[in-house]
């Protein structure tokens, strides 16, 4: 097996030397200032502090979004006038927090709770978006004459908006995905989407949640112009850590957007300070002490509800954000608890399956991946499946399994590399294949579509010719992203580079390598998982290596090799005392240890 299969190639992020130097001039240590200059561009002279911790008057308000104004009538119109709304949403944690600040703003806005109901799409049944099938069920629970608010979909489905006004509806989306080729769809009243080509709102990167939670905060203003009293009116800042939430789960870029960076940190502030019953809940459920960072609403609270709406009827992941008291709360946690260990045991069997075809389209020569997962796979894992192959490959993947229902059809999950822009790709294809596709969408980061099965092969050259279009002569691999070596690394630095939260996509958390001597390694856990003893300049670290291996497989490294391992730094703290421990994040490729 050929080790690049494994393991990636270390390459140093670019450093920005004018950032690295106002970093110091600032007063951010020399670690902190390298981490800065590799994730911060295009700063002006004293800016930086406000790259890293925007300040209030950062945060772009709603008044230059497309049909701001209309949607914000619209709704208004619905609250004084007691008429029916109904929120529809993804099943994703972007959605069920759009959902969750949708619903309590109305709330808060004075419409009556049995006037206000909801819908997200089953993942299962329904797909993706305003679908045929749940158009079909709104149709049959709508009271007339309602006034339907989507968020984080919505964009791409003028056919089914369509039926929705024919039957008498409004309908007002709001929404961050790519808009298609023929425009937003014409039978909405409003569409609200920073990414319109007439938008003039100038953050592109924001989520599903923060659309919706800007155009709640414009029928605040409207309600207000109408003559309410503005301090019985709550600020929708208060739902904050419910955009904060949504915001990294969906991936939303928190290196060049301040508004995201400032919504993050304000959620997280709201998580630590004002905690609602759904934090306490689930700070019960882990056992967590200390205060919540991004690396908690990431691999804490976005995989919970994720896989809630992955496997069943995502609205119990918004019932528990919007639970009333801590004991209501910790039941529902418990739940989509429940969930997330059933969807960790599909994961597994699927990424199995995953890599084995995955490891044959690469020895063929494939640069983009689209793969087949067979008869009985889970279409509700299809995503994060996808993401692994990408972590191994370090190729754009395509999962693919039949769809519910109608096994002829296969639906699909799109993941891709930091450079690779999905829904171009896809538009790509439409353009050279127009009849492959039934549906397909997405945003940079991420897509899926549908396609019949008889076309799966089809998809799968035109997916590697794009792919390969792509990259040109730099065909892609594995690779790691580094921010240069640490030999020495102590509770400080970890101290250092707290101080530079929230940590995600387009900031990611700093990643070092050193030349380690390993003196210890076990597995731990379930047998994936390795406990480590290392050595590098005469000093001891304690680290860990998540998933380093199948379930009782051979352990990537052993007692007495040398390696080249790339790692972040962690607190580890046990009865009250801390130690440092290094989290192994990859082996290099070249694995000699130079």
């Amino acid at each position: 097996m050929s080790p690049t299969l494994e393991f990636p190639v270390f390459i140093e992020r670019g450093r920005d030397a004018t950032v690295e130097r106002a970093a110091l001039a600032a007063g951010y240590t020399p670690l902190q200032s390298r981490v800065l200059a590799g994730r911060v561009f295009d700063v002006a002279d004293g800016q930086i502090g406000r790259a890293v911790q925007p300040a209030s008057i950062d945060l772009d308000g709603p008044e230059t979004l497309p049909d701001i104004t209309v949607a914000a009538t619209l709704i208004a119109d619905a609250v004084v006038n007691d008429r029916p709304i109904a929120i529809v949403t993804d099943h994703d944690a972007d959605g069920a927090t759009s959902h969750a600040i949708l619903r309590l703003a109305l709330e808060r806005m004075g419409a009556r709770p049995d006037r206000v109901s909801g819908f997200l799409s089953h993942r299962m049944i329904e797909g993706y978006g305003v679908s045929d099938a749940l158009v079909d069920r709104m149709l049959l629970e709508l009271q007339p004459s309602t006034c339907i608010v989507t968020a984080d979909q919505g964009s791409a489905d003028e056919a089914r908006i369509f039926r929705l006004r024919q039957y008498g509806h409004d309908v007002v989306v709001t929404d961050h995905h790519g808009i298609p080729v023929e425009g937003p769809p014409q039978s909405a009243n409003a569409v609200v989407n920073p990414v319109r080509t007439d938008s003039q709102f100038p953050d592109k990167a924001i989520a599903g949640c923060h659309t919706a939670l800007l155009v709640m905060a414009a029928v605040r203003e409207e309600l207000i112009r109408r003559g309410r009293d503005a301090s019985l009116l709550p600020r929708v800042s208060d739902l904050m850590d419910f955009c904060a939430v949504g915001t990294i789960a969906d991936a939303s870029c928190l290196g060049q957007s301040r508004n995201n960076r400032l919504i993050v940190q304000r959620g997280l502030r709201i998580m630590n300070t004002r905690p609602r019953p759904c934090w306490n809940a689930l700070r019960r459920l882990i056992g967590k002490s200390g205060h919540w960072v991004s690396a908690d609403i990431a691999f804490q609270v976005a995989t919970r509800i994720n896989a809630r709406g992955r496997l069943t009827d995502a609205m119990l992941g918004v019932e528990f954000l919007c639970a009333t008291d801590d004991e209501e709360a910790f039941r529902l946690v418990e739940q989509l608890d429940e969930n997330n260990r059933e969807r960790r045991t599909i994961e597994k069997a699927l990424t199995m399956v995953a890599t084995a075809v995955a490891r044959q389209a690469v020895d063929a020569g494939r640069s983009g991946l689209c793969l087949w997962l067979g008869e009985d796979a889970h279409p509700g894992v299809h995503g994060i499946t996808a993401s692994r192959m990408v972590e191994k490959f370090g190729r754009p993947t395509i999962c693919l399994s039949p769809m519910h229902g109608n096994p002829m059809i296969a639906t699909g999950s799109i993941r891709t590399t930091p450079t690779f822009h999905v829904l171009e790709a896809l538009e790509s294809i439409r353009k050279s294949h127009p009849n492959l596709l039934i549906s397909a969408g997405g945003h940079r980061g991420a897509g899926g579509l549908k396609i019949q099965r008889s076309n799966i092969d089809a998809l799968a050259d035109a997916w590697d010719r794009c792919v390969t279009a792509w990259y040109g002569d730099a065909p892609p691999g594995p690779v790691l992203l580094v921010d240069g070596q640490l030999d020495a690394p102590c509770l400080e630095h970890v101290r250092e580079l707290s101080a530079l939260e929230p940590f995600g996509r387009g900031f990611e958390s700093a990643v070092f390598w050193a030349r380690w001597q390993v003196a210890e390694a076990r597995s731990i856990g379930d047998g994936s998982h390795l406990k480590l003893k290392l050595f590098s300049n005469g000093c001891a670290t304690d680290g860990v290596w998540f998933s380093a291996m199948e379930p009782g497989g051979d352990p990537p490294l052993r007692a007495g090799q040398v390696a080249r391992l790339a790692f972040s730094v962690d607190e580890n703290v046990y009865r009250g005392t801390s130690r440092l421990q290094v989290v192994i994040r990859g082996m290099d490729a070249r694995m000699d240890g130079s």
